[in-house]
């Protein structure tokens, strides 16, 4: 058994849970070792072909807030400037300079149709109380049976900013739904040839 696998079996120890419950938990802990493990190459053409949208709201002073839950027709889609998909949340210090625009405004999401969804996973960073998602944590947890090829972006959804509500302690992670994209029209060019960021280098 790999050894994160059997170090975390062990830890199951520690918690009140049903062994049901530790069966549960260890087959969603070996998912999570098991997307890690995805090559570089084929993480890399996942971050070329899907994109990450950031939902934003409106404050009292009209100003664009990102949103991690409560959907509403009135808000808006955005795409984001690239950062390193593995070292960087893309939504921990989110701000307008990171808004994709065109022509001085914020660029507008294309019409499209949602064609799957599913929970993921992410890593706490150094603190659980701050929510630090990463998207190589999302472009990995695909699941299998979702073709990524048919997808083009992807927007995580939290059903609180309490951490108490998103973060399992058992796991160390917090937990969303993401919702997967495609593009009636496909991908936009100028999202077609933007940079992906991996560890400092770019692609």
């Amino acid at each position: 058994m790999d050894k994160k696998l059997e170090q975390f079996r062990n830890s199951l120890n520690w918690h009140a849970v049903s062994e049901s419950e530790k069966q549960r938990y260890m087959e969603i802990e070996r998912m999570i070792l098991d997307t890690e493990k995805l090559p570089v190459s084929q993480l890399i053409a996942r971050a070329k072909k899907i994109k990450p949208l950031v939902r934003l709201g409106r404050d009292e002073d009209l100003e664009y807030q990102p949103k991690y839950g409560d959907f509403l027709a009135t808000d808006t889609l955005c795409f984001c400037t690239p950062c390193d998909i593995r070292n960087r949340s893309y939504l921990y210090d989110f701000n307008p300079q990171k808004i994709v625009k065109q022509k001085g405004r914020l660029m507008a999401v294309p019409s499209f149709h949602e064609v799957g969804q599913f929970t993921c996973y992410h890593d706490t960073g150094a603190f659980y109380g701050f929510l630090m998602p990463s998207i190589d944590e999302v472009l990995q947890q695909i699941p299998s049976e979702i073709d990524w090829l048919q997808v083009d972006a992807f927007e995580l959804q939290f059903p609180s900013l309490d951490f108490f509500e998103v973060y399992d302690c058992i796991l160390d992670r917090h937990v969303s739904t993401v919702h997967l994209y495609r593009f009636d029209k496909g991908l936009p060019a100028k999202l077609k040839g933007q940079d992906v960021i991996f560890e400092g280098n770019r692609y």
